[in-house]
């Protein structure tokens, strides 16, 4: 018997209990997927809704599944860090302002690839507007514009002008479109009969003809990374979607082709990548069809399983909404494997680095 679970028959719970035993022994027990103790939909339950999962969710989904599940099926989620909010508003800033070098007429989908000058002079300016409105709030109440704040301002700002410039640099592609919403057209196919429910906004979309939508088009998609993320690479393609690294611009591919895109590449853009170019095909992604699949099946079924843990000893994790006990490690890597086969490293992290 497994020494973890609780089954000396000679000390029989009381009634009331007999269901914390039932619950603490199946969490714990490694040679069975998990079940409706572990962050899961019961599977003989007719009760089975399907929420529309986003892009950031599914990404969450391969490293915290129980608080994406708590999150869509509960309700609940922790409150958000604001320990440090100078990373995600920086980020912010710099998407938004990045957004403004496309600047598509009414009822077009592209517009026109601009200069290398036009490019800068958009961001700066939507930078600079950013910095006016708060300036002019500070003059109205008498106060001074905060050294930190233009620190950060400053930071983001040469961010944007940054990838900008590398936006710029590209060549053959002479039209473009920012901040292009998925999901709205229905769910994305993954395979005959495997379809995901999701909704996401894609930062840059490139083309090479002017067309009214994507039928038949050459894309290019490129996601901004205001760290120093580094460009996707074909080899270990499976284990980094299942660590959900590439997994973004993958389920943006797959929606691009779901509008009819005859050809798709990503890309990421950051400071750490070097080469301004497509990184991945969607032909790259096709033997991992069985990844999106697996990912189509726990928002279908609703059984997701728990995976990592609770309070690392080292790093940053997301904090849970509800009090859950932490399971050996060993053990939810055993469940996971049961229940998500297709969503397991092919190699141990030691060999990757």
């Amino acid at each position: 018997n497994d020494p973890c679970l609780l089954t000396r028959q000679s000390e029989l719970p009381r009634t009331d209990v007999q269901q914390t035993l039932i619950a603490f022994n199946a969490r714990r027990d490694a040679s069975k997927p998990a079940s409706e103790y572990d962050f899961a939909l019961r599977t003989n339950q007719s009760y089975r809704p399907m929420p529309t999962l986003s892009v950031s969710d599914l990404e969450r989904m391969v490293s915290s599944p129980a608080i994406v599940w708590m999150k869509r099926y509960l309700g609940v989620e922790a409150p958000d860090d604001t320990a440090n909010p100078w990373a995600t508003t920086s980020g912010k800033w710099v998407h938004r302002w990045l957004a403004s070098i496309s600047e598509t007429k009414d009822g077009k989908l592209f517009a026109a690839f601009p200069s290398s000058a036009i490019i800068d002079e958009r961001v700066r300016v939507s930078a600079d507007e950013r910095h006016a409105a708060l300036q002019q709030l500070c003059d109205a109440l008498g106060k001074v514009v905060p050294d930190w704040w233009n620190s950060g301002w400053l930071n983001a700002r040469y961010l944007a002008r940054y990838l900008g410039g590398k936006i710029a640099s590209v060549e053959g592609w002479s039209w473009m479109t920012a901040e292009v919403p998925i999901g709205r057209e229905g769910p994305v196919k993954i395979a005959d009969e495997v379809e995901l429910q999701l909704r996401g906004q894609i930062d840059l979309v490139l083309a090479q003809n002017d067309a009214a939508d994507f039928t038949g088009q050459k894309i290019w998609i490129v996601d901004y990374k205001t760290g120093s993320t580094k460009e996707l690479k074909t080899s270990d393609l499976h284990d980094n979607l299942v660590k959900g690294t590439t997994l973004q611009l993958g389920l943006y591919a797959l929606a691009v082709r779901k509008l009819g895109a005859a050809e798709v590449n990503v890309s990421i853009l950051s400071l750490a990548v070097k080469h301004v170019g497509p990184q991945l095909s969607i032909v790259d992604l096709a033997p991992h069809t069985d990844v999106f699949a697996d990912l189509a099946e726990m928002q279908r079924t609703g059984i997701f399983g728990m995976k990592g843990e609770v309070r690392p000893a080292f790093g940053y994790s997301t904090l849970y909404p509800l009090a859950t006990l932490q399971i050996d490690n060993d053990i939810l890597e055993d469940k996971w494997a049961l229940t998500h086969p297709a969503l397991v490293l092919e190699k141990e992290e030691w060999e990757i680095w």
